[in-house]
């Protein structure tokens, strides 16, 4: 097909560009991406045992994790949206031991009902974040209030 094709000159350059960069890019554009749901985020660390809380070192290390992902960002953003970011409510670290490390929770903890609706308010969030090496792939939040239970347990 491509044999019969008349391209002018000018234009030539551009066209192989592009018939031979697209090996490259369809394979990257056809890969398939997987999105994470919170709740198959959840399921993988239902067990009180495995969390525990972080170390002064470990928070340190787990600052850095999430300023410097824009995963991390977009999870303080999401608890800065519902009002979860500030001086009152005290914010926790755990992590799950039984994947090496590469699992966390930012537990934030408010004396008073927040979030973005009058209708249903929460005291608690968690933002559970899995990493590898040293990226964030994807978080999940969780919101806990009267209504709303814990679904991971912690220590």
């Amino acid at each position: 097909m491509l044999r019969n094709l008349q391209i002018p000159g000018k234009f030539a350059g551009i066209a192989f560009g592009l018939v031979a960069g697209s090996g490259a890019i369809l394979p990257a554009l056809t890969a398939r991406s997987e999105i994470v749901s919170p709740s198959a985020v959840r399921l993988s660390h239902t067990s009180a045992p495995s969390w525990r809380v972080t170390t002064a070192e470990e928070d340190t290390q787990i600052w850095n994790y999430i300023l410097n992902s824009p995963l991390g960002i977009a999870a303080l953003n999401q608890l800065a949206i519902e009002g979860f970011i500030s001086p009152i409510c005290p914010k926790t670290f755990y992590i799950n031991d039984e994947f090496g490390g590469f699992q966390f929770m930012l537990r934030v903890q408010c004396p008073d009902d927040r979030g973005i609706s009058t209708a249903v308010g929460y005291r608690e969030m968690r933002a559970i974040f899995n990493r590898f090496e040293g990226n964030i792939e994807n978080f999940s939040i969780e919101r806990v209030g009267d209504e709303m239970p814990p679904t991971i347990p912690l220590p």
